[in-house]
């Protein structure tokens, strides 16, 4: 054998090595809004993902043209929804807990889609996240809120859901329908409110797609994405900006700061990561990209812990695309709840530190009881300055969760006036430090 067709063989042969598999992606809808936001996806485009439903009311999943559906809970809800009841939509999703599972073989990434403060969102979104986890996916949910005249039950019923969410899904985007509202114009039906969520949502997932399955000059791949969400239960900052035409850097930018996703109270800390995908022109130029990145860390992180992610599209001039997804170990949590009895306030277990070495890589908060919850507090609530008595600083009292600033209440109904939660008190509210 010659030594051209040793060099060809070896070549046709190492070439086949680096054929691979791309990111198996699910998008699931779950209940009636989250599977009405998978009907209206528009991902025509983007090859390798598969969409699926699962919902309590059999009617509703009849109609969709979604290929693959699940129904859950028929021998308790015969077919009928869960009428409201996130009891009933957890029940049901725990009866066909098997079955929700067999959906996620093989899968890497799982978008869950979900409307909170009804029956089977709220109730089966946490199941069928949990289902996803467990089988080894990437695990991304984006819900919507209620609005504030659906009432304080469905805004509490979406409060529950969320957080048990947050403690299963790597990263939680919510969408209030109250924010999204307020870029509608006054005369826009009631459709038009409900439509402008979904609007949202197909465009995150497919920002997120596009960043997986585009090679671009510099990618950020699903192996990437998976490094930023280490820690489940923290809380997930998501932004998109666009624009086209002249000064469309600049113009993309300010789209970016005024994506309703970034305008959430809890997205005014600065994330811990941060991936940042463009998506531009063969116009695009390199001073244009450290601008974008100039602004988007400075804003939303840092240069230190941010990764970049650039895309040419030859078929585009004079536009950009930006992605911005940031995760932050605040508040992030390891759950080991036991159910609580109740007790009046005065016979609360003491707060005890443990690994509160300002180096270590984990600091814990800790309950004297077993019976309280185990969450992982960010380690800058915990530095201080060495010498206490000869420096002048402030100390702060360390509230690990946002859910539990209300107190230690019985299963009440929130006291909400315009999206304000007038249970959690004012001080907390406004981000005034109380000096200990």
């Amino acid at each position: 054998m010659s030594d051209s067709e040793n060099f060809s063989k070896s070549d046709t042969m190492f070439s086949g090595d680096l054929e691979g598999e791309s990111t198996r992606i699910k998008i699931v809808g779950v209940g009636g809004a989250g599977t009405n936001a998978v009907d209206r996806l528009q991902l025509d485009s983007t090859a390798g993902v598969r969409l699926a439903a699962i919902n309590t009311d059999a009617q509703a999943l009849n109609s969709s043209p979604i290929q693959e559906k699940l129904m859950i809970g028929r021998a308790i809800t015969r077919g009928l929804s869960a009428g409201g009841e996130s009891d009933l939509g957890r029940k049901a999703a725990e009866g066909d807990s098997d079955a929700i599972a067999g959906l996620f073989q093989g899968v890497d990434l799982v978008f869950i889609l979900a409307g909170l403060g009804g029956g089977t969102g709220s109730g089966a979104a946490p199941i069928v996240a949990r289902q996803a986890s467990d089988a080894g996916a990437l695990v991304i949910a984006f819900v919507t809120l209620p609005f504030t005249i659906e009432g304080a039950q469905r805004h509490q019923q979406a409060q529950d859901a969320l957080g048990d969410l947050r403690k299963t899904c790597d990263a939680v985007i919510p969408l209030p329908n109250d924010l999204l509202m307020e870029m509608l114009n006054d005369d826009a039906t009631v459709l038009d409110a409900f439509a402008q969520a979904d609007i949202w949502i197909d465009r995150g997932v497919r920002s997120i797609c596009t960043m997986l399955s585009q090679t671009g000059l510099i990618n950020l791949d699903f192996a990437t994405l998976s490094k930023a969400f280490c820690n489940q239960g923290g809380k997930t900052l998501f932004g998109l900006g666009h624009a086209e035409g002249e000064g469309y850097v600049k113009k993309a930018l300010e789209d970016l700061k005024s994506c309703p996703l970034l305008n959430l109270p809890e997205y005014t800390r600065k994330a811990d990561r941060l991936l940042v995908n463009i998506v531009g022109g063969t116009d695009l130029s390199i001073r244009q990209v450290n601008e974008i990145m100039s602004a988007v860390t400075e804003q939303f992180g840092s240069r230190e812990n941010t990764i970049l992610g650039a895309v040419i599209d030859e078929s585009r001039q004079n536009s950009v695309d930006i992605c911005v997804l940031g995760t932050t170990d605040v508040n992030g949590a390891r759950y080991a709840r036991k159910p609580l009895r109740k007790k009046p306030e005065h016979e609360l277990p003491p707060l005890a530190l443990e690994s509160a070495d300002e180096d270590a890589d984990e600091p814990v908060l800790k309950t004297a009881s077993a019976n309280q919850m185990v969450r992982t507090v960010h380690r800058s609530k915990l530095k201080k300055q060495k010498d206490d008595r000869d420096t002048d600083f402030q100390e702060e009292f360390l509230f690990v969760s946002d859910e539990e600033q209300r107190g230690y209440f019985e299963k009440t109904e929130r006291n909400v006036f315009e999206g304000v939660d007038l249970d959690v008190p004012t001080f907390l509210r406004r981000g005034v430090r109380i000096a200990v």
